[in-house]
């Protein structure tokens, strides 16, 4: 009625069929048994990456999860990377995924010019659904910006009208006032600095009849 047996079957290209003939005495019965083919697929969580809005000179990175969900070990050779300011991190090749395993892949938008910015991340592997993995990166560079913000004076007589903002080339006394008219909150955003520059910043309180304070204490920086 029933019987045991081991069989040691190779792996197969194609998909094939296998015929078992068991036979006892004058009784014999067959089984039929399918052998697919061991297949290695790739697949990739991210059809594109966007790394939106990054300050020219600070950097921004993403990453990429890459998982073997075939029935058979896949192998990624390589990874490129194409387009101004993107960039992957170091990854040992061949890279080769069993059944069920993942890998992660990092990459980096640092843009040195401001605009937007297109690339492309390119994965050789020996995937069944196709030799290249193709992922579009995009990003934009804006300009470089400095955020002050300060804090009230907790002894003024006058009440406080708002603040004026001075800045100077760092080291010098060339203050100029950024703003227009008085700024009414303690913050205040500078769009008009330059990569690489070092610049120094003073705050004045400005009562109702325009009087400004003496300056704040001095702040120095350098933009990226």
């Amino acid at each position: 009625n029933t019987a045991g047996f081991t069989a040691a079957i190779s792996s197969v290209g194609t998909t094939q069929t296998a015929t078992l003939t068991a036979t006892a005495g004058s009784a014999s019965k067959t089984f039929t048994m399918q052998l697919n083919a061991a297949v290695p697929t790739l697949s990739v969580n991210a059809t594109n990456v966007g790394f939106g809005n990054v300050e020219v000179n600070s950097g921004a990175t993403q990453s990429v999860v890459l998982t073997s969900t075939g029935t058979a070990p896949v192998t990624i050779s390589a990874a490129t990377v194409t387009g101004a300011g993107f960039t992957l991190a170091a990854v040992t090749f061949p890279l080769t995924l069993t059944s069920g395993e993942t890998a992660t892949l990092e990459m980096s938008f640092d843009p040195k010019f401001a605009g937007s910015a297109n690339g492309q991340v390119t994965i050789t592997n020996n995937s069944s659904t196709g030799n290249t993995a193709v992922i579009p990166l995009s990003g934009t560079g804006t300009p470089p910006l400095v955020e002050l913000s300060w804090n009230a004076p907790s002894d003024a007589t006058d009440p406080i009208a708002g603040y004026n903002v001075y800045r100077a080339p760092a080291g010098t006394t060339g203050f100029q006032m950024l703003n227009s008219s008085a700024v009414p909150e303690t913050t205040y955003t500078d769009n008009t600095v330059r990569s690489g520059q070092a610049y120094d910043y003073i705050v004045e309180s400005v009562d109702q009849d325009g009087v400004e304070s003496i300056p704040s204490n001095l702040i120095s920086l350098t933009v990226p």
